[in-house]
């Protein structure tokens, strides 16, 4: 077995960088809209694309590639631009749709760099597909023992993924057993190369990824 490295993709809450954390707020009354975002899910997409219009950004925020909003945040998934998009289009990534979404700000320049620059909103759901159980270990935190089992569904809440073994390695994809959002060594240098900004990532060590040598 050889060992793969990911990274967790969050994003910046630093003041020099993002304005103002999140970046973005719901339009007013958003909750009485039909087919709002509370359709989606990490589970599964939904039946029909949901309502993501006019979202505020706010005036003391900075413009960034991936934007920060406080209640439509990571654990569903993010607000990106063209450029993040058409970047990660040339990589492998899992389980994830685009959906278009309009920002809004009161602010004449930022209303105007948001016309000229488009974003989407990015969902990404579990790709719990991709382990191979069978060949993964889990620790049983009742007993502190390490266990195996065949499939998904002998997997009880108690056991806590150690090694994870992949039948694929996409470039990114949602964890399979929390939310967060990770992404390979060449899908990280290539966004860091692009200064990709409003993110930043860290190795991450929930568990560790393993492929066939």
């Amino acid at each position: 077995m050889k060992k793969v490295i990911y990274y967790e993709m969050d994003l910046s809450t630093e003041s020099e960088i993002v304005g103002t954390y999140p970046q973005v707020d719901i339009p007013q009354k958003y909750f009485k809209v039909p087919n709002n975002f509370e359709t989606l899910s990490v589970r599964s997409f939904p039946e029909t694309n949901p309502n993501l219009e006019n979202f505020v950004f706010k005036r003391a925020a900075k413009l960034t590639d991936v934007l920060s909003s406080h209640m439509l945040h990571s654990s569903i998934g993010v607000f990106v631009d063209k450029k993040f998009k058409d970047l990660i289009e040339n990589f492998y990534v899992k389980n994830f749709q685009f959906y278009n979404c309009s920002l809004i700000a009161a602010d004449k320049n930022l209303a105007q760099q948001l016309a000229e620059n488009h974003y989407f909103f990015l969902h990404l759901i579990y790709a719990n597909e991709i382990v191979d159980f069978s060949q993964s270990v889990f620790e049983d935190l009742k007993t502190d023992e390490i266990v195996k089992i065949d499939n998904e569904e002998q997997r009880a809440p108690f056991l806590r993924p150690v090694k994870l073994f992949l039948k694929e390695t996409p470039d990114l994809f949602r964890s399979p057993f929390n939310i967060a959002l990770l992404v390979s060594e060449s899908l990280k240098k290539a966004l860091e190369e692009a200064n990709i900004s409003g993110i930043l990532f860290k190795e991450y060590k929930n568990n560790e990824f393993y492929i066939e040598a």
